[in-house]
């Protein structure tokens, strides 16, 4: 994609939202606050949490770092917004269950943020704007050792600020 799309998608997002409505000379113009606002507002409509600001959670299969395919247009929205802004930034934070060793877990861990961070460089981001953390099984989301409390735990955060 060619960086005047790039720049313009944004704009294209908000009018097709908005319907296109026009009530004056200047309705076509949007401010940079108001096209963050949107932007967020898009981003968080991705996200599986929905209590989680500016973030976006990928879940993951028991010992797999695979993602997925249903988050990939979530993550190109991601690296869109990366795109975008510039000054954003993206912190990737990946866990693990229970099951394994901590070392395992640590490893996989790592594994599952660095491909996530692959997919968002992938789409367009740039590589400084990616941070990536592995916590393995320390810090679960969720108690228990049955399945449906497990898979809660197989998954990485994807939150971003911007500085702009």
């Amino acid at each position: 994609m060619n960086i005047y799309l790039r720049c313009i998608l944004p704009l294209l997002l908000l009018l097709s939202a908005s319907g296109c409505s026009s009530t004056g000379p200047d309705s076509a113009i949007v401010s940079s606050a108001e096209a963050d606002a949107f932007n967020e507002r898009k981003l968080q409509a991705l996200s599986d949490e929905r209590e989680m600001v500016n973030g976006l959670v990928v879940y993951f299969e028991t010992d797999s770092s695979a993602i997925d395919p249903r988050y990939l247009s979530r993550l190109a929205y991601v690296a869109n917004y990366l795109v975008t802004e510039p000054q954003a930034e993206v912190y990737i934070e990946a866990h693990t269950d229970a099951a394994g060793s901590p070392e395992q877990n640590a490893i996989l861990a790592q594994t599952r943020a660095d491909m996530i961070a692959y997919y968002i460089v992938k789409y367009g981001a740039l590589t400084d704007q990616v941070n990536t953390r592995a916590w393995g099984e320390h810090y679960p989301a969720c108690e228990g050792n049955e399945e449906n409390e497990l898979k809660y735990n197989r998954r990485a955060v994807v939150e971003w600020i911007s500085h702009g």
